[in-house]
C-alpha cells in the first residue's frame, strides 16, 4: 500500500485507538501547555510507535498544510475491505445497514458521510474503484478519524453488487429528490442498501433502476437541494430510529 501523510489531532488519535494501530511514525509540535498533543505522545508510547518532535514550521511541509494542529503522522495507506470479508455480517437475517456512494467525489462529503455512517452503526460504506474520491488523508481528518472505525469496500460495478445484495435479503433505497416516497412516509425494511448519489448528477440512472424506492427528503424552504452529506446523515438517522428504535441510540453523547 502506498504511503500516505496524516494530520490532525483527531485523525491521529482515532488511528492509535484503532485495533491494530494504523500509524508506523509520528511526528509532534513542542507539547508545553497542549494536553491533547502530551495524550498522543502517551497512546504512541502504549503502542510502541516511534515519535518525534519539530517545530510548527517543519510538519507544515511534512503535511503540506498549515492545518495540522501540530500532530503528523505516516501510515500505510488505507486497507479496503472486500465484499466477501463482509458477508458473515450481512447475510443473515439481522437488521442491517449498508451504506452505498454513488460517484461522491468531494472529501468534505465522503468524509461527514463517513462519520456519521460510524456514529449509528452502518455495518460498511461501498464505493466505486473509479470517479470517485477513495479514503484519503484529506477524508480521514474530515471524518475526524471515524474512517478507522467502519469498514469501507470499493467496487468495480456497484450494479452487480446491488443484485448481490439483494440476493441475501437487502431492499435498495435510492436518496433521490425526484423520487416517489416522502423519506417521513417511508417504512424502511430490516435491511437496507442505501445510495446517495455525486453532488452534481445524484444517482446514475442505471443504478437507480436498481433501486427499489426511490425516497425524497421534504423540504420547506426555498433552498431545493441538501449536498449529499446532509441528505445522507438524515436518511441514515431515520432508518437508524425505524430500524433499531430510538430506545436503542445512545441519544444525548457528544
Amino acid at each position: 500500500m502506498k504511503e500516505q501523510v496524516l494530520y490532525g489531532i483527531n485523525p491521529i488519535r482515532e488511528a492509535l485507538l484503532a485495533d491494530p494501530p494504523k500509524l508506523y511514525k509520528i511526528f509532534l509540535a513542542p507539547q508545553k501547555d497542549n494536553p491533547a498533543l502530551r495524550q498522543l505522545r502517551e497512546l504512541a508510547r502504549q503502542k510502541n510507535i516511534p515519535c518525534k518532535f519539530y517545530p510548527p514550521e517543519i510538519l507544515t511541509k511534512l503535511a503540506q498544510t498549515t492545518h495540522h494542529q501540530g500532530a503528523v503522522a505516516y501510515q500505510g495507506g488505507y486497507a479496503y475491505v472486500n465484499l466477501k470479508d463482509l458477508w458473515p455480517k450481512i447475510s443473515g437475517p439481522e437488521p442491517n445497514v449498508l451504506l452505498l456512494l454513488d460517484g461522491i467525489e468531494d472529501p468534505q462529503n465522503f468524509g461527514s458521510l463517513l462519520r456519521t455512517a460510524a456514529a449509528l452503526g452502518v455495518t460498511g460504506v461501498i464505493i466505486p474503484k473509479d470517479r470517485a474520491v477513495g479514503v484519503t488523508p484529506a477524508v480521514i481528518k474530515v471524518s475526524a478519524g471515524a474512517a478507522w472505525h467502519i469498514p469501507v469496500g470499493r467496487v468495480t460495478n456497484l450494479a452487480n453488487t446491488l443484485a448481490e445484495l439483494k440476493k441475501v435479503g437487502f431492499w435498495v433505497v435510492g436518496a433521490d429528490p425526484r423520487g416517489e416516497v416522502n423519506l417521513f412516509h417511508m417504512v424502511f425494511p430490516p435491511k437496507v442498501a442505501l445510495i446517495i448519489g455525486s453532488e452534481g448528477k445524484g444517482i446514475r440512472p442505471l443504478i437507480l433502476k436498481k433501486c427499489d424506492y426511490r425516497v425524497f427528503i421534504p423540504l420547506a424552504g426555498q433552498i431545493s437541494s441538501l449536498n449529499a452529506a446532509v441528505a445522507g446523515s438524515i436518511f441514515l438517522f431515520e432508518i437508524r430510529r425505524q430500524i433499531m428504535g430510538a430506545s436503542e441510540m445512545k441519544l444525548g453523547q457528544e
